[in-house]
């Protein structure tokens, strides 16, 4: 069992802040500060995966949150923040029981996190019921910004539709005009063949087939290469993701794929978590994604400075939408002036627009989910490491709130 409390102050900070008691005594406004404090903390629940082949992104997605943060103090709207963690490693059954640990024993003001839409499905029901509000740091699912959207749920992350969405275009016009998709046998999966099928063929391309591999572990690679080697088709589009992606990509390079046929996907199957364990079998894999390590801004090249000094590793995409999630989470507390009513916070989620690592951000109340710039990608060698260099930027890209586009 993974759970854990990170406190809000460190030792350091606190000797800081000791220190400075006596002068802050003296000061206009500290009797409301003094109020606040007595509040408490504000305990946000964070329900991701620690364990099993997403780790990674759990790890990644905490610590983007943590750097941002960290950078204010560990404090925000006058409030001491407190991240309660929880492992839900990709099992809805666990993550149930997790969540009803942090709202009714922790009582946390509210819950972020989820990598696996299969998580996200299997709460979704809690979240609305009980009126607790979730900013969904990663998990995709088409249906949460459509069918089975709630007001409790809002993503800080992306949809499902949004990289196949802008690959299938792509692709047609710069790749081939026939595919076979290649995704695990789960809903994220699902929203991927039915994102690319639709905008590949509206570009004038044709799906000839869909592979589906065993979740969460592929097994013994081999005879999907096979069946995708026989199929004919111009390029290949997949979604995999953490350790999967490794087997994938250098399963795809060690039985020669890579010459005859182009791999194109969503980023996360080269992502920076992935690329260094991938190598040159990744090179020349192109990708959708709405971040890019290489990606030219001053928000980019700050965070990607403070999370190196931070974490002593590079940054990924999980570690952008954790530091994401953060600034949210500011932002909707700012306007709250700390209230954590629901229906406070939910009302200022809405239009909350800042500068980010990925580029411009703008949370959408129609799907509740971040309108942000889509890029396409491939993996070369910069200054001796692999990266996702920039094709193109795709522009602004924004869930329809319906199955309308796929």
């Amino acid at each position: 069992m993974h759970e854990k409390r990170i406190p809000a102050l460190s030792r350091r900070q606190f000797l800081q802040v000791a220190g400075g008691t006596a002068v802050a005594l003296s000061l206009p406004g500290v009797l409301t500060a003094c109020r606040r404090q007595e509040a408490g903390p504000l305990k946000i629940g964070v329900l991701l995966p620690y364990s099993g082949i997403y780790a990674v992104l759990g790890e990644s997605i905490t610590q983007g949150m943590q750097l941002y943060f960290d950078a204010l103090g560990n404090e925000v709207a006058g409030r001491p923040i407190e991240l309660i963690t929880a492992d839900t490693e990709i099992n809805p059954d666990v993550a149930q029981q997790k969540v009803r640990r942090l709202v009714e024993q922790d009582e946390v003001a509210f819950v972020t996190g989820i990598v696996s839409s299969g998580v996200l499905a299997g709460l979704r029901d809690y979240f609305h019921d009980n009126q607790v509000l979730c900013l969904c740091s990663n998990a995709g699912s088409n249906a949460h910004s459509r069918a089975a959207k709630t007001p409790y749920i809002w993503r800080t992350s992306f949809t499902n539709w949004m990289a196949p969405h802008a690959m299938g275009t792509w692709a047609a016009e710069n790749v081939g005009r026939t595919a076979v998709i290649s995704v695990p046998d789960y809903a994220a999966g699902e929203n991927n063949v039915t994102s690319f099928t639709h905008s590949f063929t509206a570009a004038g391309g044709e799906v000839v087939a869909v592979q589906r591999t065993p979740f969460p572990n592929m097994g013994d690679p081999a005879p999907f290469m096979a069946e995708l080697a026989a199929t004919g088709a111009e390029l290949i589009y997949a979604f995999y993701s953490g350790s999967a992606a490794v087997t994938f990509v250098k399963a795809y390079h060690d039985f020669g794929l890579g010459q005859q046929i182009p791999l194109t996907g969503a980023g996360f199957i080269v992502e920076e978590d992935v690329l260094p364990e991938q190598g040159e079998a990744a090179q020349g894999v192109k990708s959708t994604l709405f971040w890019s390590y290489v990606l030219d801004n001053p928000q980019n090249a700050q965070f990607k400075t403070d999370f190196h000094a931070f974490t002593n590793r590079d940054a990924d995409v999980f570690a952008v939408q954790g530091y994401d999630t953060a600034r949210v989470i500011d932002e909707m507390l700012q306007r709250t002036e700390g209230d954590t009513a629901v229906d406070q916070l939910i009302a200022a989620l809405d239009g909350i627009t800042f500068d980010s690592p990925r580029g411009p951000f703008r949370l959408d109340a129609h799907s509740q989910a971040p309108e942000h710039n889509m890029y396409a990608r491939d993996v070369q060698p910069v200054d001796g490491t692999l990266r996702n260099v920039i094709l193109e930027n795709l522009g602004p890209i924004v869930d329809p709130g319906d199955d309308s586009m796929g």
